[in-house]
């Protein structure tokens, strides 16, 4: 039988997997070119606030479309609610 586990935790847990393995992979990458990694800082600091900028905007984003789907499931939840039943009494 399947596991009853919710979705958002499966989710949850998947991120966590997912930012190991990314985690793992670049301590490899910066094990491997150490000299390239010391001998560009700079680089590597800009490159990484990028990463962090363009996440934050992807939750952002994320964050504003769900916002936007709760309104008009509202809406449509207001709307039916109007409508007379299709059924005849």
């Amino acid at each position: 039988m399947v596991s009853a586990t919710p979705s958002r935790s499966r989710a949850a847990w998947l991120a966590w997997l997912d930012a190991f393995a990314v985690g793992a992979g670049l301590g490899y990458l910066a094990h491997e070119y150490r000299e390239v990694v010391v001998a560009n800082p700079g680089v590597i600091g800009l490159t990484l606030l990028l990463v962090f900028a363009a996440g934050y905007m992807i939750r952002a984003a994320v964050r504003a479309l769900r916002r936007a789907g709760s309104r008009v499931d509202r809406i449509f939840a207001e709307e039916l609610e109007k409508k007379p039943s299709p059924r005849p009494r």
